[in-house]
């Protein structure tokens, strides 16, 4: 039914938009080059249980080269681009790539992007100037003690967590009323690595895949008297495949909600995420991880002219290796920046950052300094 209803939607929307005889772009669509390229040095003290001696220091570099570009069409409807190129040295060259219509009845969205309810979430975590503790690579300066392994967009390192990263799939976002704004979204395959699938058309094996993804999700922005409201919240469903419902697993339900406060340079904000039916991870015909768990986030941050200020807090957990109890993690971070001009900003924050592996009693845990530079262009 979802399979069908999806096709019928892409069918009818190609349609609107594929009307030589009638319909023509006011201009070609030419792309536009934007970017970032962001770099964090640490150092300070690592300590690391049933693991290899660490440096005490680390280096975090991420960057990303983004084409965008879209057309107007006498219709009305707006048709466009997006894709990005990484510029750092990760295995995966292309991250994000879909195309897009909006009008009057919203925005559609189609290809490889994260789901809808992800994309409008992060305006209400926990507001940081420095490191941004509530993203997923906190590991970079935390190494996780022996036998603990991590997910990126888990409720081990994140509130807010999705199903997976950049699946192919199909969200819409309504036109906003009064403040408030509706999202859904769709994805035929959710892979367990992360990266998005290409031409698996709406296939998925029900016998090792997990499958037939719908997120939903309503934001709020608004102002009222000088102060700036932002609410969100997001609710996924994952169908399980066949091992894991025959070991006893179903399929995974997500839920997130976040509240960010902003008065004059004062922001205050936190989120809450809870899987509360987690996806497992099968090795070798055995539940090998189980991904359930919760977080929650909180934090305020201060700007004044180019300075900024902020101190913010992380706690994660989830089940991890069954049988071995919960893994938790804890991270703090106060920081202050300098914007130097347009689109770059210095900072220096203060981390301390643990893990635990309440079973084993292991422990990975970094006290760091960390000076970064964030450019935007």
């Amino acid at each position: 039914m979802k399979k069908q209803l999806l096709l019928g939607t892409t069918a009818l929307l190609a349609g609107a938009v594929a009307m030589p005889d009638y319909v023509s772009a006011e201009e070609p669509l030419r792309l536009q080059v934007r970017g970032f390229k962001n770099e964090y040095f640490g150092f300070g003290d690592v300590d690391v249980d049933g693991g290899p001696d660490f440096n005490n220091t680390g280096e975090f570099s991420e960057g990303e080269i983004q084409f965008t570009g879209s057309t107007a069409l006498d219709n009305g409807l707006t048709v466009g681009v997006h894709v990005e190129l990484e510029a750092d040295a990760r295995g995966d060259q292309i991250d994000e790539a879909y195309a897009f219509v909006q009008g009057d009845f919203g925005k559609i969205v189609a290809g490889g992007e994260n789901l809808a309810n992800y994309n409008t979430f992060w305006g209400v975590t926990a507001p940081s100037v420095g490191v941004p503790i509530n993203s997923g690579w906190i590991t970079t300066f935390v190494p996780p003690p022996a036998g603990l392994e991590s997910s990126f967009r888990s409720t081990f390192l994140t509130t807010n967590i999705d199903i997976g990263n950049d699946e192919n799939a199909i969200s819409y976002y309504s036109p906003r009323f009064s403040g408030f704004q509706f999202t859904a979204g769709y994805a035929p395959t959710v892979t367990d690595t992360g990266e998005g699938k290409t031409f698996t058309g709406f296939q998925a094996d029900e016998e090792t895949e997990y499958s037939n993804a719908f997120g939903v999700g309503l934001n709020f922005s608004e102002s009222f008297n000088g102060v700036d409201v932002k609410v969100a919240g997001g609710y996924n469903r994952i169908e399980a495949p066949n091992e894991v419902e025959a070991l006893g697993g179903d399929d995974v339900q997500q839920l997130k909600v976040g509240v960010n406060l902003g008065f004059g340079g004062f922001s205050v904000g936190g989120s809450y995420a809870n899987e509360f039916d987690g996806k497992i991870i099968v090795r070798g015909g055995a539940v090998g991880r189980d991904e359930e768990g919760q977080s929650w986030d909180a934090g305020a941050s201060y700007s004044t002219g180019p300075w900024g200020i902020s101190a913010t807090y992380f706690h994660g957990e989830w089940e991890g290796d069954v049988g071995n109890g919960d893994e938790e993690a804890d991270s703090f971070v106060g920081a202050v920046s300098y914007a130097l001009g347009p689109g770059i900003k210095t900072s220096l924050s203060v981390l301390y950052g643990a893990f635990e592996d309440d079973a084993t009693g292991n422990k990975g845990e970094a006290t760091m300094g960390i000076i970064g530079l964030a450019v935007s262009f």
